[in-house]
């Protein structure tokens, strides 16, 4: 059994969107529903990020301050970060960067994709937030809050993916949404 804890970031104001991505519904089950499921049926307890769930410490600071405020509130020995806005996402998809990042201690995303993100929780990550957020107020640096920088503070490495890009596509917008929705009824034709 894994000791890492499924995240989902559902804390964003969806304001490109122009409604909730959380609820947002793939073949008839929201994203929120969706997402917490392929985190359990990797075996994992979930926390959500936002929404009805554990809430930012520092307001507007992203998913690094939600990642920051679930492990104020949450003890764990390792996350596995998803974003709620990732409906081509699958469970196989997640488990590679689970068992990367068990296998090698490091954090671990995928190339040119910084979420989904396992990540150990070690001292470099609580001294890199410890940092970041020790007045409760955001960091004059906003490019600190971006996991792309976190990722370059700490030991992370990032792996090949071997399944279609498309699959990590997050999706801000009503025509990016729609376009991963068409996406997800091509694949389930051709199957």
């Amino acid at each position: 059994m894994s000791e890492c804890l499924g995240v989902v970031i559902a804390g964003g104001l969806s304001s490109r969107m122009g409604t909730d991505k959380a609820q947002l519904e793939r073949d008839g089950q929201v994203m929120l529903r969706y997402t917490t499921q392929l985190l359990e049926q990797l075996g994992l307890d979930v926390v959500l990020s936002g929404q009805g769930g554990i809430q930012d410490l520092v307001v507007e600071a992203g998913p690094v301050g939600g990642i920051y405020s679930v492990l104020q509130q949450q003890p764990a020995k390792a996350l596995l970060v998803v974003p709620v806005d990732m409906p081509l996402l699958t469970k196989d998809a997640l488990a590679v960067l689970l068992d990367s990042g068990e296998e090698s201690g490091a954090a671990v995303c995928y190339e040119d994709a910084y979420l989904p993100l396992y990540l150990p929780v070690n001292e470099q990550l609580k001294d890199y937030l410890a940092t970041l957020f020790e007045t409760g107020e955001l960091p004059e640096n906003k490019r600190a809050l971006s996991i792309k920088t976190m990722l370059t503070e700490i030991e992370s490495l990032q792996v090949a993916f071997q399944q279609q890009g498309e699959l990590l596509i997050n999706t801000n917008t009503p025509e990016e949404w729609q376009a991963a929705m068409a996406k997800l009824t091509e694949v389930s034709n051709a199957e």
